[in-house]
């Protein structure tokens, strides 16, 4: 009995973790009547509010990982290295960092999500239900934004950004985005069966529909591409240890084909701007990311500066008089992030915190290649998230930002993944060892 109730207790502490950090951060808690750069700057420097909930979901993380010690530790052994590495990393960048505080404070966040990580990962939790409460917390936010939009439209709905709507969240695409990962994770339930098929079509097509209303052409096509890359790694030949080959192979050949099809017409080969035009076309940007790519040349300016170690984590982008001032004063505006996830990464911990971003990257690869030679399934989710979190970052910066949407789930499907591997394989160890 006594066991039974340890057992309930420890999973409501793991979903009460999962709707805290997953939820709370996405809602406009500074002032909702705040225009969205007041909002943004403040949000950025870390409100009290925000430390308190977010501390208190650490402590309670930090809590749970201590009751189960032996399976914690035996699962961080489990998980992603580079991941532990570039932490360290993050951390040793206080050394030399213009603003220490803030690198301890963001040093400490990302322990604190890591920490969150690893109770996910625990023996006792199980995938299918982190996906569920995941889903059903980003589905209620989802609700509470339509209410938003219907009691209080100065509100929710965006009136400076073609009227789409953002509910409760920052900015309209945070409510596209939201939108269209909760959509993928309904599309993951309704194939699972772990829910009433009429309940999971209404609800998927309420998600769509919001992916829609936000009128964020970016988040409608990155759950188009995203359903369709889920579909394809659930399907059996796309399946197994040459999964990577496979679709390297086929990516190689369609580029090969498109090449030669295009130096035939032309009768030369295309630039990168002019490859990448009708993607822009169809997101309904301009050639230049609508100013972003004027941010990076920016920014990589500071790189210059300290190409190896870096500026010191979360130290650049910190409002007036901080580091970023010269970008502030170039563009007369005051962007809080470079929009785009790898250039912020090298900026702040230098190419040997890249090489280690690199490093986590290529291990989470490998243990996707690894996980649908075994469970096809359970990686298909994960593919499709890859994917879309990769892609996102070339325009929004949500790598290792603090509590970005994007940012924590990266972390969170990495550790995962490494982790359902590990005692997947050790199944399959202890089964040929019985036979």
């Amino acid at each position: 009995m006594h066991g039974v109730l340890r057992y309930r207790w420890s999973l409501l502490c793991v979903g009460l973790l999962i709707a805290i950090v997953v939820g709370f951060p996405l809602i406009r808690t500074i002032d909702l009547f705040a225009d969205n750069t007041v909002a943004d700057e403040t949000f950025s420097e870390g409100s009290r509010l925000m430390q308190l909930i977010m501390g208190s979901a650490f402590a309670l993380a930090g809590l749970l990982a201590w009751h189960h010690g032996r399976d914690a530790l035996h699962t961080l052994r489990r998980i992603n290295p580079f991941l532990l590495l570039f932490c360290v990393w993050a951390a040793t960048t206080i050394l030399w960092s213009p603003y220490p505080v803030v690198t301890l404070k963001r040093s400490i966040q990302l322990v604190g999500v890591i920490l969150v990580g690893l109770c996910l990962c625990l023996p006792f939790v199980r995938q299918d239900y982190v996906i569920k409460v995941l889903c059903n917390t980003l589905t209620v936010l989802l609700g509470l934004s339509v209410v938003v939009v219907v009691v209080i439209p100065e509100i929710g709905v965006d009136s400076m950004r073609d009227g789409g709507w953002r509910g409760l969240m920052w900015h309209k695409n945070t409510l596209g985005m939201v939108a269209c990962f909760t959509s993928l994770l309904w599309v993951d339930r309704l194939w699972s069966r772990s829910v009433h098929f009429r309940t999971g079509v209404f609800l998927l097509l309420f998600t769509v529909a919001m992916v829609v209303l936000s009128r964020s052409a970016t988040a409608l096509v990155s759950t188009v591409i995203g359903v369709a890359v889920y579909m394809l790694a659930r399907r059996r030949y796309l399946g197994g240890v040459h999964l990577l080959a496979v679709l390297s192979c086929a990516g190689l050949a369609l580029a090969a084909v498109a090449g030669l099809i295009v130096f035939i017409w032309y009768g030369r080969l295309p630039g990168a701007l002019e490859l990448a035009a009708p993607l822009f076309s169809l997101l309904g940007k301009s050639m230049d990311l609508t100013g972003r790519t004027d941010l990076w040349r920016y920014v990589m300016l500071d790189v210059a500066r300290h190409p190896v170690l870096g500026i010191g984590y979360g130290a650049f982008w910190l409002n007036i008089g901080s580091p970023s001032q010269y970008i502030i004063d170039a563009v007369n505006w005051i962007p809080l992030q470079a929009h785009n996830g790898y250039v912020d990464i090298l900026n702040e911990v230098g190419a040997v915190g890249f090489g280690l971003f690199l490093g986590l990257m290529a291990w989470h690869l490998v243990c996707l290649v690894r996980l649908s030679a075994y469970d096809r399934s359970a990686a298909a989710l994960h593919w499709a998230m890859l994917l879309l979190i990769v892609v996102t970052n070339f325009s929004e910066s949500e790598f290792f930002r603090g509590f970005t949407f994007q940012g924590y789930l990266f972390i969170f499907s990495s550790m995962l993944v490494s982790a359902h591997l590990g005692r997947v394989r050790q199944y399959v160890r202890q089964e040929a060892a019985g036979a």
